[in-house]
């Protein structure tokens, strides 16, 4: 009786964990199929070659990838398809379109964060080392490029700026850089600085939104 009890215990418990992992994959797929088509209509009319889509598809895809994360979707997912979308609408699963985006995105962060000299450089080696899986949580994860720059940012300063000083020197510097509450103020700012570009250009989209339709009902 006892042996029939266990048997009868040990069959509701897997078809329960097979039911709830067909649950998962369901919920998986449809969850897929929402962030693939909406990252594909972004991603199918842009023009690598015109500044002026470059600018609409990088706040799009910031835009686009917060929204799927506030909406609750997965964020593994997020990266995934967005990495997929990348790859297979704007090229081939072989192309080099990621390097393109990335020489892109440097450029474009340039010129609206107005940054020069040694923060450029480590903007530049911040995204330019990133492995292509990990550059679509550029745009779903607030503080991931930021957190990238700080560890750059360390790392940069020491190769470039303390050769020269005795060890003593040295230890002072980098126990004031080389410390989590540095590394911290300075992801703060970089996540300030690209939140700020991003609301700047959501305010500017809006206003010519409203200057349309003020027109059109004038």
């Amino acid at each position: 009786m006892r042996g029939n009890l266990k048997t009868m215990n040990l069959n509701k418990r897997v078809k329960k964990n097979l039911n709830e992992l067909n649950t998962k994959k369901k919920t998986r797929l449809i969850e897929s199929e929402i962030i693939k088509s909406r990252f594909t209509i972004i991603a199918e009319t842009v023009d690598l070659n015109s500044n002026k889509h470059l600018k609409k598809f990088f706040f799009q895809l910031f835009k686009e990838s917060r929204d799927l994360v506030d909406m609750g979707l997965s964020v593994d997912i997020i990266n995934e398809d967005l990495i997929t979308v990348l790859k297979g609408v704007m090229g081939d699963q072989e192309s080099s379109v990621i390097e393109k985006l990335k020489e892109k995105l440097i450029n474009y962060l340039d010129i609206k964060l107005q940054i020069d000299g040694f923060e450029k450089d480590v903007l530049t080696i911040a995204i330019e080392e990133m492995d292509d899986e990990d550059f679509p949580k550029i745009f779903s994860d607030k503080r991931f490029l930021s957190r990238k720059i700080s560890d750059v940012f360390v790392n940069e300063f020491k190769e470039k700026y303390l050769e020269g000083l005795t060890d003593t020197t040295k230890e002072i510097v980098m126990n004031q850089i080389d410390n989590n509450t540095f590394k911290r103020e300075l992801e703060d700012k970089y996540t300030t600085a690209l939140e700020s570009l991003l609301d700047t250009i959501e305010s500017n989209m809006d206003s010519k939104l409203r200057g349309i339709r003020d027109k059109v009902f004038s």
